[in-house]
């Protein structure tokens, strides 16, 4: 997606929630300074993902019981930040993890040093976070909701479930099945049942 495309959905979200661009902005480039030098992992990415089926995993508490009937054979698996410890727990490598490292930064971390690369999302209420862990982490790609600076990305999504779909499209996904999402979560927090909302209206919006 292309950052004009993007941009006025990204202010109405910012207008929504009360959201700083400017906080965005320094997160942003902080990201892309910690990366900086390092090995860019797009192409990798790429190359594990395009002309693949995409099975993408969200964190809702179906997850569990969804993994129980998933039938899948020859597909790539991407999870969304927390998923990524069900699936471990179930014996599941994702290829991709999509996070801004407010999940259990442990099994993100394992999965990471056994091969998942790191989708790591840069906004303004994670700058200690981008700073404790990016550090630890190999195998990353930044990516921002504002109009990313140089060595970052912006393929569009806000949420890490909604961001998946968007990067799994950006990558030329055969085909995109998406397991544990629940928009409808009665367990979350209103601040929480809002951004499902949007994670709702974003991945309609990049199937279509």
């Amino acid at each position: 997606m292309q950052f004009a495309t993007w941009e006025p959905i990204y202010l109405a979200i910012l207008d929504d929630f009360g959201f700083s661009m400017s906080g965005d902005e320094d997160a942003a480039k902080l990201l892309a300074g910690l990366l900086s030098g390092q090995e860019n992992w797009l192409s990798k990415a790429d190359a594990r993902v395009r002309g693949r089926n995409v099975v993408i995993f969200g964190n809702a508490p179906s997850l569990d019981r969804e993994l129980d009937d998933l039938q899948v054979t020859d597909a790539v698996f991407l999870a969304a930040d927390g998923a990524t410890a069900v699936l471990l727990r179930r014996g599941i490598l994702p290829e991709i993890i999509v996070t801004d490292l407010d999940g259990p930064f442990p099994d993100i971390l394992k999965a990471n040093r056994e091969g998942s690369i790191a989708v790591v999302h840069a906004h303004g209420d994670n700058l200690d976070a981008l700073c404790r862990y990016v550090p630890q982490l190999e195998g990353v790609i930044g990516t921002a909701q504002c109009r990313p600076p140089e060595g970052l990305y912006n393929f569009g999504g806000f949420t890490d479930g909604d961001r998946c779909v968007f990067l799994a499209k950006e990558l030329g996904a055969a085909s995109i099945k998406l397991v544990g999402f629940d928009y409808e979560d009665d367990s979350v927090t209103h601040r929480k049942r809002r951004k499902l909302g949007w994670a709702k209206r974003l991945i309609e919006l990049a199937l279509r």
